[in-house]
């Protein structure tokens, strides 16, 4: 299998912004094939490019706010990424996705986005993604396999 990295950023106290990590932290539990790694990258644009280089396939998760239905998952291409001026990603977000797409030409890799309810400071989720969390992380883990499947 070839070196995936699966990703999750955002930020804890900014309550649905952190949806990113609550789901790795859930996902890093599951028997998943060795070839695959779990990590947390919060904000820190450095410590995720550096994991990030040199792999094959990389899945980052974060909340992305695109106007849909809370709750609700949608998967961009990285590469597509700079076509998607609706979503109103942060600006340590921004960075890292310009960061990838100038290496889109090394790096394939996807962005599952989980459209938050409400982000503002506040530790843990909104109530709607707290009672929708089972459905989240089954929707995201089939995706996650799905997108290594056809890679």
């Amino acid at each position: 299998m070839e070196k995936v990295i699966v990703l999750g950023i955002g930020n804890r106290l900014m309550m649905d912004d952190g949806i990113g990590i609550y789901l790795i932290e859930e996902l890093s539990r599951q028997n998943y094939d060795p070839g695959v790694s779990f990590l947390i990258g919060e904000s820190d644009i450095d410590y995720c490019l550096e994991q990030i280089m040199g792999t094959s396939l990389v899945i980052i998760i974060d909340a992305a706010v695109s106007g849909k239905t809370p709750c609700s998952l949608t998967v961009y291409e990285l590469s597509d990424l700079h076509e998607h001026r609706e979503l109103e990603f942060s600006p340590h977000d921004f960075h890292l996705f310009n960061l990838l797409y100038g290496q889109k030409e090394s790096i394939r890799g996807y962005l599952i986005g989980v459209e938050p309810e409400e982000i503002r400071f506040h530790i843990g989720l909104s109530k709607n993604l707290q009672e929708q969390w089972d459905r989240i992380l089954q929707d995201v883990t089939q995706t996650i396999d799905e997108l290594i499947g056809k890679n």
